[in-house]
């Protein structure tokens, strides 16, 4: 699914999302035997630093290329646990929902991640040290590395 900031995807507009283009996908945490609800993961390109300014004194040298296509490739996740989230606090918060802000490096690690919505603390925490252990594939832009911001939204459901 793609979207842009202010319409939506999977998840509310938490504000981290802006005129771009976002794009949802689903993250399978089923196990054998433990068909867990899928994950949503809205992502985006990380937008560039702006250009440097030009002095219009220098000469200025123009390459001409042809537009290259902006394909992009979701981030992947290769390596994933499950935060073991306690079963009582799962029933009393069924329905809910926790949603991690992060940015997938062009290695493929989770940085800078921080809880945008939980009905608890230590479910944050339990959910945080999990997502720590993650690696991605990351996403590919033109068939490069890149990096991308992430909403991930874990739905808190008892085991089925």
């Amino acid at each position: 699914m793609v979207a842009t900031g202010s319409s939506g995807g999977g998840l509310r507009d938490f504000g981290v999302f802006y005129d771009e283009p976002v794009y949802t996908v689903y993250v399978d945490m089923s196990q054998p035997g433990d068909p867990a609800p899928s994950w949503t993961l809205e992502y985006a390109v990380l937008r560039k630093p702006p250009a440097p300014v030009i002095d219009p004194s220098q000469p200025i040298s123009v390459k001409m290329t042809p537009q290259t296509q902006n394909r992009l490739v979701a981030p992947f996740a290769a390596a994933k646990e499950a935060p073991q989230l306690p079963a009582d606090a799962i029933a009393k918060y069924e329905g809910q929902m926790i949603v991690v802000f992060a940015l997938i490096s062009t290695e493929g690690k989770l940085e800078k991640m921080h809880v945008m919505q939980s009905p608890n603390v230590e479910l944050s925490r339990l959910v945080l040290d999990a997502l720590a252990k993650w690696v991605f594939q990351p996403a590919l832009l033109n068939g490069q590395p890149a990096a991308v911001k992430v909403l991930l939204g874990i739905p808190l459901a008892p085991p089925q």
